[in-house]
């Protein structure tokens, strides 16, 4: 079949274990007429057969050659080396417009590999790993990251072809071939773009927030404070992507402070106030820890409030101490903004269940951080408002606040 594309489906594997498999997807791949290229990351042996781009130019792109890495025989230099090199090849390629696609083959080492140069490429950009270990009780987020990275369970070793092993691939090409043929981008907004947080402990408030702003004109991207949807907004930020920020649930924070579930690194909170970006910021759920099932709590959390938020998660009530620590660090990171920054906080409370009256309701913990924070904000405007977090009162006020900064901002 002619090929129609001048753009090609790139396909990264170790081609020393993974020839076979990797010469099967490409054929699959070819025969409906698209081009492909092969990238081959192995550090064992020989390739199976001769890729498009070889193991020694990935080495090569950071400064090594794949000769030294296998007669060093140190297998995680190797793979660092490999993972590094095909994220400078596959940005490359992405740069000069030869790659429509990226499709991975991979175990655990093929998988880190292929992944590392899939989280390099932008959002909307078709990226598809097959992995043996895209389940089970391990955690693959530091695969997936940020990205809208497709992990396919290959469900049987990537060992040789079989009759599951031709499906899942056969399934995993046609997979890759349609978001290709799609083409989808993410477009350049008509509108302005507002980032916002939001959890299911202020999902009411950040709702009325929503459509007030929608009602003026703004687009809402809402992002899930899971410990990678804070990551992700403050890339977006990074990015130039989101023109301002409603920072309604700053959980994470507290989480980074315990080691809780909703961890997204030290850097939170700070992007938008690095690039100048207008932010209203308000201490949503920073009230409580998010931990595993209530069977699995330690003895210390077992004698705090907490409540079951699902059979999987648990909610514990933070101490004062540690409300009182979370005040300090969100103040030294927003005295460091340089743009535009409004703090807002809802007296009656920062989540569903802390309410006077509701399971993790603790006034004094509650006022442990709203003294602390405000006593550390230096030149930050501050708005108090008598209301909780969830009143259409509140966040129909904070809407107002970002609507405001954005009209305002010169920037």
């Amino acid at each position: 079949m002619k090929k129609s594309r001048s753009k090609a489906i790139l396909i990264i594997a170790t081609l020393d274990t993974k020839g076979p498999e990797t010469q099967y997807l490409k054929d699959l791949i070819e025969r409906k007429g698209h081009q492909v290229l092969v990238m081959d990351t192995g550090i064992l042996d020989f390739p199976a057969f001769k890729p498009d781009l070889s193991r020694d130019e990935v080495a090569q792109a950071v400064g090594t050659h794949i000769e030294e890495l296998i007669r060093n025989r140190e297998k995680g230099r190797a793979i660092q080396a490999m993972a590094e090199g095909s994220k400078k090849i596959v940005q490359q390629l992405y740069r000069e417009g030869r790659i429509a696609g990226v499709i991975g083959l991979g175990g655990a080492q093929g998988t880190e590999i292929g992944t590392s140069a899939m989280r390099a490429l932008p959002l909307g950009f078709p990226k598809l790993m097959v992995s043996t270990v895209a389940s089970g009780y391990a955690q693959f987020g530091t695969y997936v990251g940020t990205k809208d990275l497709l992990m396919m369970h290959s469900v049987v070793d990537i060992l040789g072809l079989n009759v599951f092993s031709r499906t899942i691939l056969s399934n995993a090409a046609g997979a890759m071939m349609g978001m290709v043929k799609r083409g989808a981008k993410i477009e350049k907004p008509e509108k302005k773009q507002i980032g916002m947080t939001i959890y299911g402990t202020t999902t009411p408030g950040c709702m009325v927030a929503k459509a007030y702003l929608e009602s003026k004109g703004f687009e809402v991207v809402a992002f899930h404070p899971n410990g990678t949807g804070g990551r992700a907004m403050e890339e977006m930020v990074e990015e130039g992507i989101l023109n301002g920020v409603l920072d309604m649930t700053t959980h994470e924070l507290i989480d980074e402070l315990v080691g809780g579930l909703h961890r997204a690194g030290p850097n939170r909170l700070e992007a938008a106030g690095r690039k100048g970006v207008p932010q209203v910021v308000v201490p949503g759920s920073i009230d409580f820890i998010v931990t595993g099932p209530a069977s699995s709590l330690s003895p210390e959390y077992r004698n705090r409030k907490y409540i079951p938020h699902n059979p999987s998660i648990t909610l514990v009530r933070a101490s004062s101490e540690e409300m009182e620590t979370i005040g300090n660090i969100m103040a030294s990171k927003l005295n460091e903004a340089k743009g535009p920054t409004i703090v807002m906080i809802p007296l009656r409370g920062f989540s569903y269940p802390n309410r006077k009256g509701e399971a993790l309701y603790d006034e004094e913990g509650n006022q442990a951080f709203i003294k602390t924070f405000k006593k550390n904000l230096k030149g930050i405007k501050v708005i108090e408002i008598d209301a909780h977090i969830n009143d259409p009162e509140f966040a129909k006020e904070a809407a107002q606040t970002m609507e405001k900064l954005l009209l305002e901002y010169k920037g």
